[in-house]
């Protein structure tokens, strides 16, 4: 059952709920990108933090395996398939060359989490707000019904990935923050699921250009 709009914690009155979270699950909704190096045509990765992910199991990646590389992202990422893998900031100036030297497509990729995640921010959360947002989601397709949908499902870990740690990010939330809380609540099957679906809404910012 759709749960009414006033009741949500990221209702437009503004505020937001706070939760028992437990010392372990605020430890665990931390996640560090892992151990990443730029090689001069390949990536390689130990201890990257989602399961499901190319970058978990085949840790090195060659660069004729790389469809685009967005450095404008927060974090910024490279796509491989249907995938985004992070990169973290730091590496940007790296990444930049690494991208020159195999001749792979730089691209400005839409970031259509940050859109769906921004009721969970550490901000006002207006009308106004609201209806830019749902403009900016239907043209790529999110319906009204799909964007309460998906801020109902993370909305609690959301929040207490926000707010219960005390981070209290109030400019951007995006697909690695959602993935980072979510962890926590599903198992393995599960998450593999949520991060299907994380990327195929990542992905519909496309990045073209």
């Amino acid at each position: 059952m759709e749960t009414p709009q006033n009741e949500r914690p990221y209702n437009l009155n503004g505020g937001w709920t706070m939760f028992s979270t437990s010392k372990e699950e605020l430890s665990a909704l931390f996640v560090k990108i892992g151990d990443i190096s730029i090689g001069p045509n390949h990536i390689h990765f130990d201890n990257y933090p989602f399961a499901p992910s190319i970058a978990f199991h085949k840790k090195t990646l060659a660069a004729d395996e790389i469809v685009n590389i967005d450095l404008k992202g927060m974090p910024p990422t490279i796509r491989i398939g249907n995938e985004l893998i992070f990169v973290p900031a730091t590496m940007n100036t790296e990444l930049a060359e690494f991208a020159a030297t195999n001749h792979i497509p730089v691209v400005d990729r839409k970031d259509i989490w940050s859109w769906l995640l921004e009721p969970f921010l550490d901000t006002e959360y207006d009308q106004k707000t609201h209806e830019r947002l749902s403009g900016l989601l239907a043209s790529y397709g999110l319906t009204e019904e799909k964007v309460v949908a998906i801020r109902d499902e993370v909305q609690i870990q959301m929040l207490k990935y926000n707010f219960d740690t005390m981070l209290w990010d109030w400019c951007h939330l995006g697909a690695m923050d959602v993935l980072s809380a979510m962890r926590t609540k599903y198992d393995a099957e599960q998450f593999a699921d949520f991060y299907r679906r994380v990327m195929e809404i990542a992905l519909l910012g496309r990045g073209d250009s």
